[in-house]
C-alpha cells in the first residue's frame, strides 16, 4: 500500500513527519511533493518477530529485505517518473507513527537516503529507513524516554531539493525564547543537522521583527549531490566562505514563516528548509520537544525607592517573606478557596528577585496574580503606573479564554470584586482600628529590654511580630487596591475630559495637602529646628555636632532633650533606605538625627511648612475650565473620583509610616539576635547578622547552624563586588547577548564556549575523539570535537558534554536538551587543551569550564 494524495488519509499510519508535511502543505507553503510507505506494510513483519534482544538482528533483516508488492512497485514506478525521476532524484526519510511528535523528536535517531536515482536504490532504501527505527541508537532513545520498543515505522519519498543553501528554523530559540534562530549553510544541510559542520548563525527578536544579532561561519566545505548518488563533500569557493548564505529578504522570509507556523500550531517549531535558487522549501516541521525556559522579567521600577542600591542577604529573605505574606492575605480578601490559595504559593514566593545584590520586582508573578481579578488589561496599565514600571511587559498577557471558559469564571470574578469594593466602603473605619492596633503593638514592643532577653525569647518575639502585626496587613492591602483602581479611574476620567498628560496634572492638583502624614516628620523637624534658634548657644552646640552631642543635651537642655526622644520614638525609622534591615536609622543612632536637624540651622528656619497649595489651587482651575461645558453628573463624577483618591493617598501615608515602624521592629530585634550570636562567638560582630538569611538566624540561634563566619566573609566580599558594578533598570532572564561574541579568556584555567543548556556540574572528564576510545562516560563530563545522534547512547549516563564544534540546533544538541544534560558548544581548541581525567567545573548557562587540576 502507497499514499499519495494532497490530504492526509485516515486509514494509514504515516507518522508524525508526514502529518507536519500535510500541514504545511494545508497552509499554503512551499513543500516537495512526497508519497508514502504506511506503517500498516511493515507491521506483519514486526508482530512475527519474537520479542526479545536476541530476536533484533533477524527482526533488523527482515526489515532491510523488504521490498513493496510488485503492484506498489509499478505505482511507485509511475509516480516518480511523473516527478521527471531520475533525472530529479529523491530522498527517502522515516516517519514512524510516534516520530516527530508533541512529547519526543527522534532527532537524528533513524537514517534518511539522499539523491537516490535509481528505482532499485529507492526501493532498497525503504527496507534500510525501517529497519532504522530498530539500531541500537533508535532504541536507546525509546528506554530513555520510557517508549514502548515496538516501533512502527512508515517511509517518506520525497522530491529532492538540489540544495543550494540548507538550514534549520526553530521559531523559538530554545537559549533565548524572545529569539526566532535560524542556522544555515551552503548545499545540504546534513552536515549541519549532524552536528558536522559550522553554520551562519541568524537571530531575530520575535516581537519586533528585528535581526538582533549574527554570527557568519568561516563555511570551506559543502555538501553536494554527487552523479552517482548520494552527496559528496566539495570545497567551497573561498570567496563565499565567510558569505552569507542567505540575504536579508530571504531572512525575512523565513521569519514571516516561523512566526506564523508558531501561530497556527500554537507553540514553537522545529523547521528544516532548503532553496533551490531562490525558491524556498519547507521540507519538515516538528514540534519543539525540548522545555522553553519561562522569560523572566525583573524590574526595579519604584521598588528601588525602598531598597535602593546594593542590600543584604536578611533584607532580601525578609522582605521576600514579607510580600509573600502580604500576597496571601491579598488572596484571603478576595475571598479565594484556601486550595486555590495554595495553588498560588511559587507565585507569592516569588515575587522579588535579586539581581547582582539589588531588589527587583518579578514582573511575571504580579501579572499572574492580576489574572485573578477581571479586567486584566485595564489593571495591568493601572499597576503599572502605581509600580513605575516604564517597560510595558507586552509577552504577559491575560490568558485567552473561550466564551464558555468567561462565563464559567464571570461569577467568581464578579464576586472577588464585590468583596473588594466593600472593604473600600469600609475604610473609614478599618484605618482607625489598624493604628490603634499597630500602636499597642508598637509600644509594648519597645516597653521590652531586648538585650536581656534569651534567644529563644528572641525567636517568640519574632513570630508574635509575625502573628500579631505582619500577618495582620489586610487593612494596608485593601487601601494599596483602592489607591490603585482610584488612580487608574481617575487618570481615565480626566483624560476624557480633556487634561492631556494626566499624570502631570495629578501631581500638581493633589500637592500641597497638609494632611499627608509622610509630611509630619518634616514638619515635627522644623518645630525642633525653629526652637534651636532661638537659642544660639543649642543652636551652635547642634551645628558643631560632637560625637557625643545626645548626652550633652541630656545634660545641658533636659526639656529639647525630651522632645527629640519623642521625635525619634515616633519617626526614628524614617530615613534613607528605611527598608533595608541594615541601614542605621536615628533610632540606633541619634547623630543621624542632629545631622538631619542642623541643615535647618544655618539660616533662619521659617516660621511656616513650605507648602505648594498654589500648584493645587492652578491644577483646580485649569480642571474647572475643562469640565465647563460637560454635563453636571459627569462633572460630579470626576471631583468624588479626585475626592476618593485624595483620601486614599493620605490613608496610604499613613500606613507607610507604620509599615516603616514595623520594619524597624524587626531591625531591632534582627541586631539584637546577631549581638547574641556575636556574644557566643558565632559572629565577629553584630552587625555581621544582615549577611544571614533569617532561616539560618534562627537555625544559628538554635545551635543547628555553629559557624556561619566564612559563609559571611564570602558574601561580604560577593555583596562588596557588586556595588563596584552598574546593572539596567530591566533584566530579563535568559537574556540574549546585545552582540554575537567570540569568548576569549586570559586565564589558562578557564575555557569559555557557548552554553547550551544550564546546568553547574564537576566531575573527571573523559575526551572522545575515536569510537576506538574508551566510552566509560559514567558519570563523568564527556568532551568531544563533535557529537551526532550516534552518540545517544552515551549521553544519559554522564553529567555534562563539551562540545568543541557544532551547532545549538543540531541533532545531538537538540537531543541533549530533551534529556536535561549540560551542554556548551563552539569550544575553542578544546579537544587540545584537555585530555581524560581532568577535573572540570562547567557552567552550562554562562558557557563557562573551570579547569580543577591537570590530569
Amino acid at each position: 500500500m502507497l499514499v499519495y494524495a494532497q490530504k492526509p488519509p485516515h486509514s494509514a499510519t504515516i507518522g508524525g513527519k508526514a502529518k507536519g508535511l500535510y500541514q504545511l502543505r494545508a497552509l499554503g507553503q512551499p513543500v516537495p511533493d512526497f508519497l508514502l510507505v504506511p506503517a500498516e506494510n511493515f507491521d506483519p513483519l514486526i508482530a512475527q518477530s519474537p520479542r526479545g534482544e536476541e530476536h533484533l538482528p533477524a527482526l533488523r533483516q527482515s526489515l532491510l529485505d523488504y521490498r513493496l508488492p510488485a503492484a506498489d512497485l509499478q505505482e511507485l514506478e509511475k509516480i516518480l517518473k511523473s516527478w521527471d525521476f531520475p533525472a530529479m532524484p529523491v530522498v527517502v526519510r522515516s516517519s514512524v507513527a510516534d516520530e516527530d511528535g508533541e512529547q519526543h523528536a527522534f532527532p537524528g535517531m533513524m537514517d534518511s537516503f539522499m539523491n537516490l536515482n535509481s528505482l532499485a536504490a529507492v526501493a532498497a532504501a525503504i527496507g534500510k529507513c525501517a529497519a532504522s527505527a530498530y539500531s541500537d541508537r533508535a532504541l536507546a532513545y525509546r528506554r530513555q524516554k520510557g517508549l514502548s520498543e515496538a516501533a512502527r515505522p512508515a517511509v517518506l519519498i520525497q522530491q529532492q531539493v538540489n540544495a543550494s543553501v540548507s538550514g534549520v528554523m526553530f521559531t523559538t530559540f530554545p537559549q533565548y525564547p524572545q529569539e526566532l534562530a535560524i542556522h544555515v549553510l551552503w548545499g545540504f544541510g546534513e552536515s549541519l543537522v549532524g552536528g558536522k559542520a559550522q553554520a551562519d548563525e541568524f537571530y531575530f527578536l520575535k516581537q519586533k521583527g528585528d535581526l538582533h544579532r549574527q554570527q557568519l561561519a568561516q563555511k570551506e566545505l559543502a555538501l553536494q549531490a554527487h552523479q552517482n548518488g548520494g552527496l559528496s563533500e566539495v570545497s567551497v569557493a573561498e570567496e563565499k566562505q565567510l558569505q552569507a548564505c542567505l540575504n536579508p529578504k530571504q531572512l525575512q522570509q523565513l521569519f514571516s514563516i516561523g512566526r506564523l507556523l508558531e501561530k497556527h500550531f500554537s507553540r514553537p517549531q522545529d523547521v528544516e528548509f532548503a532553496l533551490q535558487g531562490d525558491q524556498l522549501y519547507l521540507l519538515q516541521c516538528r514540534p519543539i520537544t525540548q522545555a522553553i525556559p519561562e522569560l523572566i522579567v525583573y524590574d526595579n521600577s519604584n521598588i528601588q525607592e525602598s531598597y535602593c542600591g546594593v542590600t543584604t542577604p536578611l533584607t532580601f529573605s525578609f522582605a521576600s517573606r514579607a510580600y509573600a505574606t502580604v500576597y496571601r492575605q491579598t488572596m484571603q480578601v478576595l475571598g479565594l478557596p484556601q486550595a486555590k490559595i495554595e495553588e498560588q504559593e511559587p507565585v507569592v514566593t516569588n515575587l522579588l528577585g535579586l539581581v547582582k545584590g539589588r531588589i527587583y520586582y518579578n514582573i511575571n508573578n504580579w501579572y499572574r496574580g492580576l489574572q485573578l481579578l477581571p479586567s486584566f488589561k485595564q489593571n495591568k496599565d493601572d499597576m503599572e503606573r502605581m509600580m513605575g514600571v516604564q517597560e510595558p511587559v507586552d509577552f504577559i498577557e491575560d490568558r485567552e479564554k473561550t466564551l464558555g471558559q468567561k462565563l464559567k469564571l464571570l461569577p467568581g470574578l464578579l464576586l472577588n470584586l464585590w468583596r473588594l469594593w466593600r472593604s473600600f466602603g469600609k475604610l473609614h473605619s478599618l484605618v482607625p482600628q489598624f493604628h490603634a492596633h499597630f500602636q499597642g503593638c508598637y509600644h509594648k514592643f519597645y516597653q521590652q529590654p531586648l538585650h536581656t532577653l534569651s534567644s529563644s525569647t528572641l525567636i517568640a518575639q519574632k513570630e508574635q511580630l509575625d502573628a500579631k502585626l505582619l500577618r495582620n496587613w489586610t487593612t494596608p492591602i485593601i487601601n494599596d487596591f483602592w489607591v490603585m483602581m482610584s488612580n487608574g479611574s481617575v487618570r481615565r476620567k480626566l483624560t476624557k475630559a480633556g487634561i492631556n498628560n494626566s499624570e502631570e496634572f495629578l501631581s500638581r492638583y493633589l500637592s500641597g495637602d497638609q494632611e499627608i502624614e509622610s509630611t509630619q516628620p518634616t514638619k515635627a523637624m522644623l518645630a525642633l529646628a525653629r526652637q534651636a534658634w532661638q537659642q544660639p548657644q543649642l543652636q551652635a552646640l547642634i551645628i558643631s555636632l560632637p560625637e557625643n552631642l545626645h548626652q550633652q543635651l541630656a545634660l545641658k537642655y533636659p526639656g529639647f532633650y525630651q522632645q527629640v526622644n519623642h521625635f525619634i520614638e515616633q519617626y526614628g525609622d524614617r530615613t534613607v533606605g528605611e527598608l533595608k534591615l541594615e541601614t542605621t536609622t536615628m533610632r540606633i543612632q541619634p547623630q543621624i538625627f542632629y545631622k538631619y536637624l542642623r541643615n535647618y540651622l544655618h539660616q533662619q528656619v521659617p516660621a511656616e511648612w513650605a507648602s505648594s497649595s498654589k500648584l493645587a489651587t492652578i491644577a483646580k482651575k485649569e480642571l474647572e475650565s475643562a469640565l465647563q461645558n460637560r454635563s453636571p453628573l459627569f462633572r460630579r463624577k470626576v471631583w468624588k473620583s479626585l475626592a476618593k483618591l485624595q483620601q486614599a493617598i493620605r490613608y496610604r501615608e499613613s500606613l507607610r509610616l507604620e509599615r516603616t515602624l514595623l520594619f524597624g521592629m524587626y531591625r531591632a530585634l534582627y541586631l539584637t539576635m546577631g549581638a547574641r550570636l556575636a556574644a557566643t562567638g558565632a559572629l565577629v560582630a553584630a552587625e555581621d547578622v544582615f549577611y544571614l538569611t533569617e532561616q539560618e538566624i534562627l537555625e544559628a540561634l538554635q545551635g543547628s547552624f555553629s559557624s556561619p563566619m566564612q559563609l559571611i566573609q564570602q558574601r561580604k566580599e560577593e555583596f562588596a563586588q557588586y556595588k563596584q558594578l552598574e546593572v539596567p533598570a530591566r533584566v530579563v532572564v535568559p537574556s540574549p547577548p546585545a552582540e554575537p561574541t567570540t569568548q576569549t579568556a586570559e586565564n589558562p584555567q578557564l575555557l569559555l564556549g557557548a552554553g547550551c543548556y544550564p546546568g553547574t556540574v564537576s566531575g573527571e572528564l573523559i575526551v572522545i575523539k575515536d569510537p576506538t576510545d574508551s566510552l566509560d562516560v559514567r558519570d563523568k563530563i564527556i568532551c568531544a570535537l563533535r557529537t551526532d545522534p550516534g552518540w545517544a547512547a552515551l549521553f544519559p549516563a554522564c553529567r555534562g558534554v563539551l562540545i568543541e564544534k557544532g551547532s545549538s540546533l543540531s541533532h545531538s544538541v537538540i537531543l541533549l536538551r530533551e534529556l536535561g544534560i549540560p551542554t556548551i558548544i563552539n569550544i575553542p581548541g578544546l579537544t587540545q587543551k584537555l585530555q581524560s581525567g581532568q577535573q572540570v567545573t562547567m557552567n552550562g548557562s554562562e558557557g563557562r569550564i573551570t579547569i580543577i587540576d591537570h590530569a
